[in-house]
């Protein structure tokens, strides 16, 4: 995994064959207005084949050193749990997202993790727009079944502490244990939809 350093996010990216999606991912980063962040797309899929490397050239065209392409040594098929933790182990930013390659983030996004980050909490979080209600507005709060993977930012070092499951629902399991273990106080919301879940 390459390392990415000095920059306040990294986004976690795993994507296996959904080449449109990931292109709408990216063009969301690429379109921040601040510049602070960095993304590692991790392909779960190390062999050879023409969906792996479209993948790989998607991310390329952006011609953007932020954002890093690595592979997975096998498929694992589980959800992007496992490439999530492994490029959340090998991260080096302030914060990480755990996201997806299907989601979108608005443009001022990173701009109001940046305020929000100078209070140094654990977890941050916001409301979303999400295709599982219509495309309607979601209101996240730190809680299994209240969140979704790319809702939340944890502070780097103290997501290295909890590992992320492999099942289904891990997104929840692991916002309930990093409540469980830092305190509900150590997290802070940002009042405002930054999010669309695709």
């Amino acid at each position: 995994m390459s390392e990415i350093k000095n920059k306040l996010v990294e986004f976690i990216i795993p994507t296996y064959n959904r080449k449109e999606p990931l292109k709408s991912m990216l063009a969301s980063l690429v379109a921040q207005t601040d510049n602070d962040w960095a993304a590692s797309v991790i392909i779960d899929n190390m062999i050879s084949s023409e969906e792996t490397f479209a993948s790989a050239e998607i991310c390329n065209s952006f011609k953007d050193k932020r954002i890093k392409v690595s592979f997975t040594d096998h498929r694992y098929n589980d959800w992007g749990h496992t490439p999530r933790e492994m490029g959340k182990q090998a991260s080096k930013a302030d914060y990480i997202i755990m996201t997806g390659d299907d989601n979108y983030y608005t443009p001022n996004f990173v701009y109001e993790l940046r305020k929000a980050s100078e209070l140094n909490p654990g977890m941050i979080y916001w409301d979303m727009v999400h295709s599982h209600y219509d495309y309607a507005y979601f209101k996240c709060t730190p809680a299994f079944n209240q969140i979704d993977m790319g809702a939340f930012a944890t502070r780097n070092d103290l997501a290295k502490q909890i590992k992320l499951n492999t099942s289904y629902a891990a997104d929840g399991e692991f916002v309930q244990k990093f409540v469980q273990k830092f305190g509900i106080k150590t997290t802070y919301k940002i009042n405002k939809v930054l999010f669309v879940h695709n």
